[in-house]
């Protein structure tokens, strides 16, 4: 809980984190008041639109949460860059080590911080939500929950994903850029190799947007919330694990 706080007090120090949360709202604010503009305009002119829940936040490629959901990979690295290779920049790993505290709550107190953030921005997408719940007539609640949820959880992959690369290095520019290497791999490589069917199989249980996207379209699959625990599980404990091997030398 201490290694948390500490991290968020870090973290919300510098520009970065709210620099980010201002982006963020801004793109989300700006899509969802496009997309509501839009449908005012089309119920002015003929009365009928449709699925609206699915068409403001879910549908391709104007929904808000799917272009929300397009852009985390480019966030996250810049959040979760200084999670560890900063203690070792500064030097301030080796009193994490010789404090009465183990590797496993080191790395998931940062993790936790990092949780909380993603906490943060989900919270901006359910403002916009609500107001959509209480403005749209049949306003399908349930599965724009379903949505931030599987929003929530692609965070918190690309969170874990970024603190492992920030314990193989000192250097927070170079974690940043291996964050966003890796992240942006398991984004796209879905697209590869489509026209073969073993390739295609293999490309899809790699691929980690895919998962949440399952999710964006309403449908609470325990496949992919498996998916995101396996993920996030694996790379919490590949930190564990680094950090472990560096404790015994020191």
């Amino acid at each position: 809980y201490k290694i948390a706080k500490a991290e968020l007090s870090f973290l919300f120090c510098s520009p970065i984190a709210w620099l980010i949360l201002i982006i963020f709202a801004f793109q989300s604010g700006m899509a969802f008041a496009d997309n509501i503009s839009q449908y005012i305009s089309t119920q002015a002119a003929n009365g009928y639109m449709g699925e609206l829940t699915e068409r403001i936040f879910a549908s391709y490629p104007e929904g808000v949460l799917l272009q929300m959901q397009s852009n985390l990979y480019l966030y996250i690295p810049l959040l979760t860059m200084g999670l560890i290779s900063k203690e070792k920049n500064t030097g301030s790993i080796k009193l994490l080590f010789s404090s009465p505290i183990n590797n496993v709550q080191i790395v998931l107190g940062k993790f936790s911080a990092m949780m909380v953030y993603g906490l943060i921005l989900v919270g901006i997408l359910l403002i916009f939500v609500l107001f959509a719940n209480f403005t749209i007539r049949d306003f399908d609640l349930a599965a724009i929950l379903s949505a931030l949820l599987g929003i929530y959880l692609l965070i918190c992959a690309y969170a874990a994903i970024g603190l492992f690369m920030s314990t193989l290095t000192a250097y927070q520019v170079v974690a940043a850029v291996g964050t966003l290497a890796v992240l942006t791999i398991l984004n796209f490589i879905q697209e590869v190799g489509t026209d073969i069917a073993f390739i295609r199989d293999l490309t899809y249980w790699l691929s980690i947007r895919g998962r949440s996207e399952e999710m964006l379209e309403g449908l609470l699959c325990s496949d992919a919330i498996a998916y995101f625990i396996i993920v996030i599980a694996l790379f919490v404990t590949l930190s564990i694990l680094k950090l472990n091997s560096e404790r015994c030398r020191e």
